[in-house]
């Protein structure tokens, strides 16, 4: 049965790499074109400064949306004088930024329903950034390919797999992750009953419901030579190549699987058990057919090219090859600074780094950990040495290629289902070899356990060639120029899956940061490790693996707790702000030589988890379709969430925060100002520290 589910999932990961088989028709429409480089600098050097675009519209959308927070407080229900008094604070700038977790499909519907209760109470028009990866990702790429209308968040159809062929799995993120960042191989392959008896049961259900179509099977012998003429009759010739990759893969699973007649059988009716074998084929053939063009183009590909179209394509059918810079620039509501500025998240994995955090911006990619250089993402792409452009193009910045990048986790779950079915050592070698016919190599690092080679291509992670920053000049720590490319990955892949990294950049200067955390901790909840991840990683000294990165890149947080902190004081089940008290903070802050010209003081991170209200919301994060019910179900408990529960003392208390840090700076400015008594009481019952 093991055997049986192997061979399915096998179907899958095989059709996700047709693209190293199949030639496909070349008559396809191409998003990528050469373009004459523009007489301007491509790179710009993030020393202390934000981009011009983006200073100009975040200070624009400030100056459209002046007011928000003031009608928000008049719908709090306290008494006059009490809005009179938090009116006034408000009547300054409050910078509010919103981090949106990863957590696939759940954590899309949960930030969905948590942006859509903002929206009712009005407070989305106080939102200056919202930031995602993963599940976040794809709610910023929904908004970006309808306009930034709020009302979109509410219209999803997925109740069809986004990965059509590949079952729902229980697999956590924390296990995906482990089993594919482990040095030795031996380590990599490691067993699950639950995740057997899943499959099994799927088998069955299968058989069952093909009873009378067993009689028309054909020999396991021919397996893959059935698979290689549907792939000829649909796509055209196979490359020379084919038919020995084909063998290959054959032979090894002849040989390791000690295939016997009445496995044959039993394989012969997980075949043609399912029904829609031909269609979840041409799905990747159509998925190839789209995404060959940019190989055609010179770039290489991976599974993120594969997985952002499969995505997209759920969003928006054909908008996968749509450039991010032109879908943002075409958007009127965008044009106009009525959106919150989205910020894609994702990591680099150059040489194992961990925590070197990358950002997409409408306008730029870069990084402020130690690198601190941007390059114009329209340019993506182009060729670039010492900061000089040497071949231009546009088109790279494909919608789907930057929301998969910021979801790159989901590239590794077949992977991860290939090691979850393999306990015996012969069924290591079989995927090993597996893997070596289709070029995937493992090489021996200098301590004996085994390391991805530099040269070798990782279809697991996103492939950023040309390197926009290879050999420029002036860096440290070459690690991110050295190599002509980078290599992107899921922020979630470092433990670090709330995207608040670049809210904390002291030059956006954010008041407020609300973090919704639907990461799949504990049971499928959230437990606080990650917000205490990214807190231990870049502030804690002692930690020996964090990524060396410049320590003033981000503002200073204040004590997170721990998981366990966080479970035995109830802070997952009610929102819970850290930093509202300066005295939180280094003693710099509120030293009396304290600069308080600029006033930039650190935000208040205002930490929502994802938790049981109007329902059970710990589904899988590989959980690909939902039906309408619990979308529904699913949007509703995110609208709980933000609103807890739709309490009307804790929306009074989200008041007092929100202008918390505008009261601060008259404090520090020696100006008289007064906070409501009940805004002591909000923060002695909300506020951690």
């Amino acid at each position: 049965m093991r055997l049986i589910a192997f061979s399915g999932l096998f179907i899958s990961i095989y059709l996700l790499q047709c693209v190293t088989l199949v030639t496909c028709s070349p008559n396809v429409n191409s998003a990528f074109q050469a373009v004459q480089c523009p007489d301007t600098q491509l790179i710009r050097e993030a020393k202390s400064s934000l981009s011009r675009e983006e200073s100009r519209y975040v200070a624009s959308r400030q100056l459209l949306m002046r007011g928000s927070v003031e009608e928000f407080i008049k719908t709090t229900g306290v008494r006059t004088s009490d809005v009179a008094s938090l009116s006034l604070l408000a009547q300054g700038p409050i910078n509010v930024g919103l981090a949106i977790s990863g957590g696939g499909l759940r954590s899309m519907l949960i930030g969905s329903g948590f942006m859509l209760k903002m929206e009712e109470y009005g407070l989305l028009n106080s939102v200056n950034y919202v930031t995602g990866t993963s599940g976040g990702s794809w709610i910023l790429a929904k908004l970006a390919l309808n306009d930034f209308r709020i009302s979109s968040l509410g219209e999803w159809n997925i109740s069809e797999s986004i990965l059509r062929g590949v079952p729902d799995t229980n697999v956590s993120e924390s296990s995906v992750v482990t089993m594919l960042d482990v040095g030795d191989l031996n380590e990599l392959f490691t067993a699950d009953d639950w995740f057997y008896e899943k499959l099994s049961h799927v088998s069955r259900l299968w058989d069952r419901s093909t009873e009378p179509m067993l009689k028309q099977v054909t020999p396991f012998d021919d397996f893959y030579l059935r698979l290689e003429e549907q792939l000829v009759a649909r796509t055209g010739i196979l490359e020379k190549r084919g038919p020995e990759v084909f063998s290959k893969i054959k032979n090894v699973v002849h040989k390791f699987f000690d295939v016997t007649k009445e496995v044959d059988s039993n394989v012969e009716k997980f075949v043609d058990s399912s029904r829609n074998f031909a269609e979840i084929l041409q799905f990747y053939v159509d998925l190839h057919r789209t995404v060959r063009t940019k190989k055609l183009n010179g770039f290489p590909l991976s599974f993120t090219d594969y997985w952002g179209h499969a995505l997209i394509n759920g969003m928006a059918s054909k908008a996968g090859q749509a450039s991010l810079s032109a879908v943002i620039g075409d958007s009127k509501r965008f044009r106009e600074f009525k959106t919150p500025f989205p910020i894609f998240v994702a990591n680099c994995k150059n040489n194992n780094l961990r925590h070197a955090v990358f950002e997409f911006t409408p306008f730029e990619f870069g990084s402020w950990t130690n690198l601190r250089l941007f390059m114009s993402l329209k340019f993506l792409g182009s060729t670039m040495v010492a900061g000089e452009a040497k071949k231009c193009y546009n088109g790279f910045d494909e919608i789907s290629f930057i929301t998969a990048t910021s979801s790159s986790i989901f590239n590794n779950v077949l992977m991860c289902i290939w090691q979850l079915i393999a306990p015996t050592i012969q069924t290591r070698k079989a995927i090993g070899a597996i893997l070596s016919a289709f070029s995937i190599g493992f090489e021996k690092s200098r301590n004996g356990t085994s390391s991805i080679s530099s040269t070798t291509p990782r279809p697991e992670y996103a492939i950023y060639h040309p390197n926009p920053f290879y050999q420029y000049p002036g860096i440290e720590d070459d690690v991110l120029t050295k190599d002509s490319r980078l290599y992107l990955v899921d922020g979630g892949e470092d433990g670090q899956n709330i995207p608040i990294g670049p809210l904390l950049i002291p030059e956006r200067k954010l008041d407020v940061i609300l973090a919704l955390d639907s990461s799949s901790d504990t049971h499928g909840f959230p437990n606080g490790s990650m917000l205490h991840n990214f807190y231990r990683d870049n502030y804690i000294d002692t930690f020996e693996d964090t990524f060396d990165h410049n320590p003033s890149a981000f503002q200073t947080l204040p004590y997170i707790p721990t998981s366990k902190e966080f479970v035995e004081k109830g802070l997952l089940s009610r929102p819970v702000a850290f930093g509202c008290y300066l005295s939180s903070y280094p003693d710099s802050i509120t030293d009396p030589n304290f600069n308080s010209t600029s006033l930039v003081l650190p935000p208040i991170i205002l930490y929502h988890a994802n938790a049981e209200h109007s329902f059970s919301a710990n589904v899988s994060t590989f959980k690909l379709r939902y039906t309408h019910t619990e979308v529904e179900q699913m949007l509703n408990n995110g609208r709980d969430i933000f609103s807890f529960d739709s309490s009307p003392k804790y929306k009074r208390c989200l008041a007092c925060l929100l202008v918390k840090r505008a009261h601060d700076r008259k404090l520090l400015q020696a100006e008289e100002n007064t906070l409501p008594f009940f805004c002591e009481v909000c923060f002695s019952e909300y506020c951690y520290n």
